[in-house]
């Protein structure tokens, strides 16, 4: 250093300056220490120059001590760190799990070998799990954390401990509960048990009698299709009341119930004329039993008995009354231009029925056929009819008699003929008076020989019965009525119905109105 100042000051000599000052020397600064150099610099506890990192001094300048993880050389027989391990104490010695001292890692070390007190030979604790039965403390330790075998939380697995025993317990409710749904045998409540079972069941008799008090572990009731014994005679599990068990009750005749396809009723009562009788059947007109609203009943003798009835051979049969007008035979009639006008004529038809003058009430036979063409344009073809008419009661007359005598006469013994030949008009005649009421029976038999192809009878409201032309009729009066009709009500006067015996019924018994109070007369 020295050398280069002096020679920067010769040349500035030797280039004439003699004014400059030389400059102050540069002073370097000493290199810096580091661990290893040898000499202790500040922030290190030694420098031993080497590299040697198990003496006294680390190869980091820092003194060796127990627990910095490297053994001094001499000095330590090991270093396992700070915390030591199984086979290196902290203090740096050597370690043994069972040396009696307890030093990291180990959690305890009792310093023997036993393994059922509260340090295993790992110098662990002892815990439930471990594998380990732990004496005083532990039944047993399966070394798992299964609650359904034998050893549960290092206990004996057992019924009432809350845990199910797979293979050995149903249930384990973990109590001594017999009323819940685990009873204390560890078996799930059922009915059959002899325990009743809490919410669930009413009864439970331990039996299988569905016969007793106790059925299907609910008490025996009518209705839940099991006969109680002493209790009911039956039970078919319904409420129904037309089969055959009625409240546990077999039904009979007589218990109020109607019992479907065996009774047609049941009024639940004894009397035998009511609207039921006692062997629970309805009234029946005709039965012969007057019961119900049924004002008689006289069985085969019941009849519906007209004041005039109609009958022919095949079977036609009429309950009839006669044709009441107020007006004589020979006005309602109305002869004129050889013919009637009734206003009951038909073409090609014959009419046959009763008249009655209401002023007077005599009754006349009517026998008409076909119609008139005046006033009607109708036109009636040539026509023959023959009819005779036999039991005329005596005193039976010709009433009226269309064109000639000759066309329409009495006979001997109360017979009386008609002879009818006619063209484009009508033709008949009327036979009169019959007894009314009265009891006569008057038979007409036809012959249509030509022109007419109907015959009718004309019943008193007007209808049209429609008669078999090839036979005769019998036109029978009757003067007494049954004492009981058909439908099994009683005739009387007044109930508008005309029986046998009346001339007239108006629903009344009042005089004066065109049918007397005895219904006998037309006034």
């Amino acid at each position: 250093m020295r050398s280069a100042v002096v020679v920067a000051t010769l040349l500035l000599v030797a280039c004439g300056r003699t004014d400059l000052v030389p400059p102050a020397p540069v002073v370097e600064p000493p290199p810096p220490n580091r661990c290893g150099d040898g000499l202790v610099a500040d922030g290190e506890a030694c420098d031993d120059a080497n590299t040697d990192d198990t003496d006294a001094c680390r190869n980091d300048c820092t003194r060796a001590t127990c627990g910095d993880g490297v053994t001094w050389r001499g000095v330590e027989h090991c270093d396992d760190g700070a915390q030591g391990s199984m086979t290196c104490s902290t203090s740096c010695g050597p370690s043994s799990c069972g040396d009696g001292v307890t030093q990291p890692p180990e959690q305890c070390d009792d310093g023997n070998r036993l393994e059922d007190d509260a340090c295993l030979n790992s110098c662990l604790p002892a815990s439930c799990g471990d594998g380990r039965v732990r004496q005083g403390l532990e039944a047993c330790d399966d070394a798992n954390q299964a609650n359904d075998d034998e050893c549960v939380a290092c206990r004996l697995a057992r019924c009432g401990d809350g845990f199910v025993r797979r293979g050995f317990e149903e249930c384990d409710d973990g109590n001594q509960d017999e009323g819940d749904a685990c009873r204390s045998s560890c078996v799930p409540a059922r009915c059959g048990d002899a325990v009743i079972q809490r919410g669930v069941e009413a009864c439970d008799d331990g039996n299988t009698d569905d016969e007793d008090a106790c059925v299907s572990c609910a008490f025996a009731r009518c209705g839940d299709d099991k006969v109680q014994r002493g209790v009911e005679a039956c039970d078919d599990g319904n409420d129904a009341t037309g089969d055959a068990c009625i409240a546990c009750a077999p039904a009979r005749c007589g218990d109020g119930f109607v019992q479907a396809g065996v009774e047609q009723c049941d009024d639940g009562n004894t009397v035998d004329d009511d609207f039921c009788d006692n062997a629970c059947k309805t009234p029946v007109c005709g039965d012969g039993k007057r019961a119900g609203s049924e004002a008689c009943d006289l069985g085969a003798l019941n009849g519906d008995t007209p004041a005039f009835r109609i009958t022919q051979p095949s079977g036609t049969r009429i309950g009839t009354d006669a044709i009441v007008r107020p007006r004589t035979i020979q006005q309602f009639y109305d002869y004129r231009s050889a013919s009637s006008h009734t206003g009951l004529e038909v073409v090609g038809e014959s009419r046959i029925y009763l008249f009655a003058d209401a002023n007077t009430g005599r009754l006349s036979l009517v026998l008409t056929h076909g119609i008139d063409f005046d006033g009607t344009g109708q036109v009636q073809a040539q026509s023959e009819v023959e009819m005779d008419i036999t039991g005329l009661p005596t005193g039976t007359g010709v009433d009226v008699a269309d064109d000639a005598p000759s066309e329409f006469f009495l006979g001997p013994n109360g017979t009386a003929f008609g002879r009818w030949s006619f063209n484009r008009n009508s033709d008949g005649g009327a036979l009169g008076p019959l007894a009314f009421p009265g009891r006569w029976r008057i038979t007409v038999t036809p012959r249509f020989q030509t022109g007419i192809t109907t015959w009718g009878w004309v019943k008193d409201d007007g209808t049209r019965i429609p008669l078999n032309r090839t036979e005769p009729i019998t036109i029978e009066a009757l003067d007494t009525a049954t004492n009981c009709r058909t439908d099994c009500t009683a005739p009387r006067c007044g109930d508008r119905r005309f029986d046998a015996g009346e001339v007239c019924d108006d629903g009344n018994n009042v005089d004066g109105d065109g049918c007397s109070a005895d219904c006998r007369r037309l006034r």
